[in-house]
């Protein structure tokens, strides 16, 4: 019964584990994401062009589908390539996490 109990449980642990990694954004990624898909730089850091923003503010660019235009207006001889929906969520995470509100400094 115990040894069935544990089993049980490692299994749970490792299944929880993995699906909520997996379903988590990440900002790093989101990040390399962003920087690949701009055909010319901006000359700001992206850090930075985060910065000039909210969360919220970036959630609600996102969500209408407006990102490639908000960086344009920012830097205007950037031009940016369309993100797939899907790598969508990793870019909102990394712009939220450097966004004005968002708490974290960029690293040189």
């Amino acid at each position: 019964m115990m040894k069935n109990f544990t089993k049980f449980l490692a299994i749970t642990l490792l299944s929880i584990m993995f699906l909520s990694s997996s379903a988590s954004a990440d900002a790093f990624k989101g990040g390399r994401i962003l920087n690949n898909a701009m055909l010319k730089h901006c000359p700001m850091i992206l850090a930075d062009l985060a910065g000039t923003h909210t969360k919220a503010d970036w959630a609600k660019i996102v969500q209408e589908g407006t990102l490639a235009e908000t960086i344009h207006a920012i830097c205007p001889k950037t031009e940016i390539k369309p993100i797939p929906e899907d790598k969508m969520k990793d870019v909102l995470d990394y712009l939220q996490y450097y966004a004005r509100d968002g708490g974290a400094l960029p690293s040189c």
